[in-house]
């Protein structure tokens, strides 16, 4: 059976085994309702040329409600998708067939066809790509081959999607015969469409279904997007300099650092599709108007923002982000002490994210003053050069962690879910090991810090005066006064990336706070903890003990002042 179908579609050319892909999708991927409000969003606005319906360059750009500037990106992005899954045939012009294939992979209905799972990367990457045909060299010529200028695209067959899909059709073979003589091109993303579509990509990270695009026009502004844009071009930097960005940085950096980039608000974007005013009016429900109602985040800090809480979407799921988002402590207002941070931060049993930001301190000890010469002299005798060649640079580091924060004077607490990232000037994010569980300590004593173990300095037997930095860290001092960021190879607590030569970060910290990812009943449990906390240690100074422990707490029990599922503190 299997044979008969594969000699059938043999017989098919490229462009009807385009439309039969198509027909698949159409009725696999959408429910009735959707195809027949995309039939008729389609109809409504197309051009007709020889007798075929489309849709051009503006009409996309007119339904999406697309900013100008990335208009032109995601018109490419379209066509060339619409050929899929034969990019010889790219870019398509944009007919019904072809649109539908765009909405099924962006929005990932495509799995529904798929035998077998696939990643869309590497066809993302092609689609947004400027190609140039690469010819053969002689025998034992061939080096740029698999370089960072040059992809050749059947030289990693278990990550094609255009395989994958001809693979449910049982037509690999004749995407063999057609499309791997023109696999070997010269693939760049120009930095200028990689700029603008990142920027968009950040600004609808927490657009939601039916949600109109134009309720984020004011981030576009030429006034209000300015944080946007530097946003943007921290992420961008993620991506290396150069006049085009390479197949393997794209890769390697989105995987790392940005998992997250296309499958948030480009998905939701593509679903305006699939709901047509005439036929559901395109009004939200109750439910959606009621959350439409409520902010993204609740309360700016100095470094948070809703662009940074967009950047953080990139790496940390928005679902655990939007609306969850609440202020625990802020330097500022709480006050710059290890005391205060205590009082807003432990206790707290839903995530974090701790956020820092500075400005590097002079590598010049003629040039620093008192304070910073006394920091820099508590570090390590070898020194890395900074991550920024500009004296006074500004800098954001953060951590998230799904574990609550405790006192850790010997032993880190934290999980491998822990991410130690920077947000500026360069968007980078290093993930957790196995090899070492020295995520996160805290102590009035030590500071804060994650990648390394806690420092010990309340212990006259330290083995070393100097700060114990790690390979991958970041080490806030006491004061919260100075910090440092060491980026120096792996074998700690967190996975270097691809960073070359090592590098280190000592900064003065300007802004620290740390935010809770929660509700109102992580937010009670938290005050609840505090007051039994309060009580406990009162209960310590206020009541003389006798010689019978048990029968003294069974009497505070029957008061109601221990117990009741409570540890009863170290009475």
């Amino acid at each position: 059976m299997g044979h008969s179908q594969s000699a059938e579609a043999r017989k098919l050319s490229a462009e009807e085994l385009s439309s039969l892909l198509a027909s698949k999708f159409a009725h696999k991927c959408f429910h009735p309702l959707e195809l027949y409000s995309f039939k008729d969003n389609f109809k409504s606005l197309a051009e007709v040329q020889d007798g075929t319906l489309y849709w051009s360059e503006d009409t996309l750009i007119r339904f999406l409600a697309l900013p100008p500037d990335v208009g032109s990106v995601i018109f490419q992005l379209t066509s060339y998708l619409a050929a899929f899954p034969f990019p010889s045939l790219a870019p398509a012009i944009l007919d019904f067939e072809g649109l539908v294939k765009v909405v099924a992979i962006v929005t990932g209905r495509h799995r529904k066809v798929m035998r077998r799972k696939v990643e869309v990367l590497k066809l993302l990457f092609r689609a947004l790509a400027v190609h140039e045909r690469v010819l053969d060299k002689p025998d034992g010529q061939d080096d740029d081959v698999g370089g960072d200028s040059v992809v050749v695209y059947d030289s990693d067959d278990s990550e094609d999607l255009s395989l994958a899909a001809l693979d449910a059709l049982d037509a690999i073979d004749v995407y063999n015969e057609s499309e791997k003589p023109l696999n070997r091109v010269r693939a760049r993303i120009p930095v200028e469409n990689l700029r603008r579509l990142v920027g968009f990509l950040i600004a609808i990270a927490p657009l939601e279904q039916n949600q109109l695009l134009a309720e984020f026009a004011p981030r576009f502004g030429e006034e209000e997007g300015e944080g946007l844009r530097r946003t943007a071009e921290c992420v961008l930097r993620a991506f290396g300099g150069g006049e085009g960005v390479c197949y393997r940085k794209f890769r390697d950096t989105v995987r790392g650092s940005m998992p997250y980039l296309f499958s948030q608000g480009l998905p939701a974007l593509y679903n305006h599709f699939l709901f047509s005013k005439n036929v559901d009016g395109h009004q939200p429900s109750d439910a959606a108007t009621a959350i439409a109602r409520e902010p993204l985040l609740l309360g700016e800090g100095e470094i948070m923002t809703l662009d940074v809480l967009s950047q953080l979407s990139l790496f940390i799921k928005g679902e655990r982000l939007w609306r969850r988002v609440r202020p625990l402590y802020t330097g500022s207002e709480d006050g710059f002490s290890m005391g205060s941070f205590e009082t807003k931060v432990l206790k707290w049993s839903a995530p974090t994210i701790l956020l820092v930001s500075g400005r590097l301190i002079t590598s010049d000890p003629a040039a620093a003053n008192a304070r910073e010469r006394a920091f820099t002299n508590l570090l390590p005798p070898r020194r890395l050069p900074s991550s920024s060649t500009t004296e006074d640079a500004a800098v954001t580091y953060g951590v998230f962690m799904e574990t609550p924060w405790k006192h850790a004077h010997k032993e880190c607490f934290g999980d491998p879910n822990t991410l130690l990232f920077q947000l500026s000037p360069v968007h980078r994010v290093f993930r957790a090991s196995t090899q070492s569980r020295d995520y996160a300590y805290f102590n009035r004593d030590d500071g804060v810090g994650f990648g390394t173990p806690p420092q010990g300095w309340k212990n006259h037997h330290r083995p070393s005066p100097y700060f114990n930095t790690g390979p991958i860290s970041l080490v806030l001092d006491h004061a919260l006064e100075f910090g440092v960021f060491t980026c120096a190879g792996g074998g700690g607590a967190f996975l270097a990336g691809e960073e070359g030569e090592g590098w280190q970060d000592r900064f003065e910290v300007d802004a620290i706070e740390v935010w809770g990812c929660g509700g109102e009943s992580e937010v009670e449990a938290q005050r609840k903890a505090w007051q039994w906390e309060e009580r406990e240690a009162l209960l310590r100074r206020q009541i003389n003990l006798g010689k019978d422990i048990e029968a003294d707490r069974a009497l505070l029990e029957m008061a109601g002042l221990v117990g009741q599922n409570r540890s009863g503190g170290s009475i």
